[in-house]
């Protein structure tokens, strides 16, 4: 028999499944708090290429991601039952997780950085104003991104599918954090739920952890 998945935003629909949520092994999708350059909605996606600003979180960003920290504890996920936290290599999303390590809701030596929840490579456009080349920077072709270098939503679902297969196989009870961003949190829940769903930064989403072959 197939598990049906439930998709939980905790700010919204948590607290009616509030009991049932700590019965089972869930996968706990963070997107990092606001970072300097959200406003600017400048590409910023790779340390190594020359247009790249390290830009780390606004004080509403420290906020959101003390929030998303706060939510959690209420509903009973904290160290004792969250057996590893997977993070980002960009510094907003090491922060953020560094913050709710400190706040308690895990030990800070949990956190293990992994590249492959890194932000969508944004090619030669690193550092440039994303207004100028899409309407929607939710979604990349396979066309556009080979044609500065880039990676395509298609990319992006492939190395998130294969961390969740990972973490799912590795980790057989407890609950698994993954602190990631935007366009790669939407791809994972895609893949998992089939549901186009655009997380807030420091917005928190919690899905049943099975074998994909037994999500329905």
């Amino acid at each position: 028999m197939k598990t049906k998945i439930i998709s939980l935003c905790l700010s919204l629909t948590f607290f009616s499944h509030g009991l049932y949520a700590l019965q089972e092994r869930h996968l706990i999708i963070i997107r990092h708090g606001e970072h300097t350059l959200n406003a600017t909605r400048e590409y910023n996606t790779n340390p190594k290429h020359s247009g790249y600003k390290v830009a780390p979180l606004t004080d509403k960003g420290r906020s959101e991601a003390k929030e998303a920290a706060e939510r959690l504890l209420t509903h009973g996920f904290d160290n004792r039952s969250i057996a590893a936290v997977y993070v980002s290599p960009l510094p907003r999303a090491v922060e953020t997780a560094e913050i709710l390590a400190e706040i308690g809701v895990y030990a800070k030596e949990k956190i293990k950085v992994d590249k492959r929840l890194i932000e969508t490579q944004a090619g030669n456009r690193e550092g440039l104003n994303k207004d100028k080349y899409t309407k929607d920077s939710w979604y990349v072709g396979n066309h556009e991104a080979k044609s500065y270098g880039g990676e395509s939503s298609e990319d992006v679902r492939k190395r998130m599918t294969a961390v969740y297969d990972e973490i799912e196989k590795k980790h057989p009870e407890g609950h698994v954090v993954v602190i990631t961003h935007g366009m790669p949190a939407m791809e994972l829940l895609d893949m998992l739920d089939q549901n186009n769903i655009r997380l807030s930064t420091g917005e928190v989403y919690v899905v049943p952890l099975a074998d994909r072959n037994q999500i329905a």
